[in-house]
């Protein structure tokens, strides 16, 4: 795979959480591959809005389906069931009264309606992905036959991603980050100067 084509593939790997987009299975880098939602042979775009990941057995078998198709697949094989009669009553479930006015029914029909949730959202962020990131960015520096800096790992790594931010993992400093990736045992930090470490891979 080009380059250009490995970092749009880790962007949206790392934007999806690390999962497939249909299925939500944790996809490792090398079963992944880009999946048009709407396939250019029935002319869907090349961009973000139409690009997600998904594995490659998926990607192989959906063709040049379009998303109707799609569905119809995933829920006959994942037996996905339809939440709208959850989210929306049928007429049956509502018992209002025949004489009641429209406007009544409407105001009825949505006090069934479930009222969204007002709970702080928690941080969903898959750590283990920026952890991928960073090998990903320690491997590139090792291909080009560089040693992998502190000082310089952070651009790489925004190279590859650059949505990727440390303060979306509970870090406010970069530093702490690569710290605890190596309390994780992930790399190896090698003191140089004191500000500037040498990361290497375990």
């Amino acid at each position: 795979m080009k380059e250009k084509n490995m970092k749009k593939l880790n962007a949206l790997l790392f934007n999806q959480g690390g999962k497939c987009f249909y299925c939500d299975a944790v996809l490792d880098i090398q079963e992944a591959t880009i999946e048009h939602v709407i396939p250019q042979s029935k002319g869907g775009k090349n961009d973000s809005d139409n690009l997600v990941v998904c594995c490659k057995y998926a990607n192989q078998a959906f063709r040049d389906y379009l998303p109707k198709q799609k569905i119809a697949v995933i829920k006959q094989f994942c037996g996905v069931s339809s939440v709208c009669q959850k989210i929306f009553p049928r007429e049956e479930q509502i018992n209002e009264d025949d004489s009641a006015s429209f406007e009544d029914k409407a105001l009825i029909q949505k006090s069934h309606i479930p009222m969204a949730n007002t709970e702080p959202v928690k941080n969903t962020h898959d750590i283990s992905i920026a952890y991928q990131l960073l090998l990903q960015a320690v491997d590139l520096f090792e291909q080009e036959g560089r040693e992998a800096v502190s000082s310089r790992i952070k651009k790489k790594m925004l190279e590859l991603n650059p949505s990727f931010k440390e303060s979306d993992y509970g870090f406010r400093q970069f530093k702490k980050f690569l710290l605890r990736a190596q309390e994780k045992k992930m790399i190896i930090l090698e003191d140089t100067t004191g500000n500037n470490y040498v990361i290497k891979k375990l």
